[in-house]
């Protein structure tokens, strides 16, 4: 009896550890805050846990994230957070390498200082095959080129990362232009996962897409530490990347960009589609709206058309920014395109990119 009752006591323990969550393919695990990959990077031996963010949160959602408790319990028991579990082969592609592709509006390097950027975004699943991703970011970044300073967030269909075709909530982070730190989401120690039930490599139910979600990266006012606030059902803050890993982008951001990218990890493979799978011209196309950056006094403001600087390298994706009216006017983009071959691909577009 007594052996009866400790296997119930490790058969229960083993499933608040190991878990899937209902309804979709999104296994992770339960591990102690304190515990989790983050604490093993040498540079946060002395790194003191934040709980409570200091950012500017979208207008009009203060009270859904304040209301929202980011250390209780979720898909796991209190004082735990889930962490993915990925494929075996997801540490074979942890660099970000492969023939890239972008379409993307950004700040003009070396003008200003920011702490962060926001947008509400189109989310999609495009179909992509093996060794081909598909994304669409948030990015924010500093440094000289060899030492580039660089956090990415936003959605992936990603199949090597992640061994299936779904849309996943999907970050990416480097300190030296990715070459010989960085990776995907938690595979090396660095982002500190806070929220119990929102994570990094969850998927947006395939039922609901194509939807519209936020997000953003926000620098910590007093901290300095980068934020992840991600619109999946609420809102939230998910978790943080300590400023400890970055030698730049500790003092802010000098790029803030938003747009699409694809990356093709064989060189005569196609090119994957991007966003929605179209060229821009639909107007049903949602791709980022609402595009704002946090100022070097940390308040959330609109972009500026003579802000931005747009970032197209392709013919097989394009890429168009317009102005919605109103009391406050917003800058938006559209973006993407079906892909295509890798020589098609290889062709520049015009050179500018259409303007509304």
């Amino acid at each position: 009896m007594a052996a009866v009752r400790l296997l119930l006591v490790i058969s229960i323990n083993l499933l608040s550890f190991y878990s899937q969550a209902e309804g979709n393919d999104d296994v992770f695990r339960c591990v102690k805050i304190s515990e989790q990959p983050a604490f093993k990077h040498p540079k946060l031996k002395n790194h003191q846990l934040q709980t409570t963010p200091n950012i500017p949160m979208f207008p009009g959602k203060e009270e859904a994230s304040k209301s929202h408790s980011i250390v209780s319990p979720g898909l796991c028991p209190l004082g735990q957070v889930p962490i993915h579990v990925n494929t075996p082969s997801s540490q074979l592609i942890d660099k970000n390498t492969g023939v890239k592709y972008t379409a993307a509006v950004s700040t003009v390097p070396g003008k200003k200082t920011y702490r962060g950027g926001a947008a509400f975004y189109g989310v999609y699943n495009p179909p992509v095959t093996l060794m081909q991703s598909s994304r669409a970011s948030i990015w924010v970044q500093n440094g000289p080129e060899s030492q580039l300073n660089s956090i990415e967030a936003g959605w992936a269909v990603h199949p090597d990362l992640y061994g299936d075709n779904h849309t996943r909530l999907t970050a990416y982070w480097t300190e030296d232009d990715f070459q010989t730190t960085g990776c995907y989401n938690l595979l090396c120690p660095g982002f500190v996962q806070l929220d119990s039930s929102v994570f990094l490599g969850k998927s947006f139910p395939l039922d609901s897409l194509p939807t519209v979600k936020s997000i953003a990266i926000l620098q910590d006012k007093v901290t300095g530490n980068w934020w992840l606030v991600a619109g999946v059902d609420l809102i939230l803050p998910l978790g943080y990347w300590p400023k400890e890993l970055f030698d730049y982008l500790s003092l802010g951001a000098d790029v803030v960009k938003h747009g699409g990218s694809t990356i093709t990890y064989l060189e005569g493979l196609d090119r994957p589609p991007m966003g929605s799978g179209r060229y821009p011209d639909d107007w049903k196309v949602p791709g980022f709206t609402w595009i704002q950056y946090v100022n070097n006094s940390y308040q959330l403001v609109q972009a500026e058309r003579g802000e931005m600087t747009a970032i197209l390298d392709s013919v097989c994706y394009d890429l168009q920014q317009y102005t919605t009216a109103g009391a406050v006017p917003k800058e938006n983009i559209r973006y993407g395109g079906p892909g295509g071959t890798h020589e098609k691909c290889k062709q520049l577009p015009p050179p500018k990119p259409r303007d509304l």
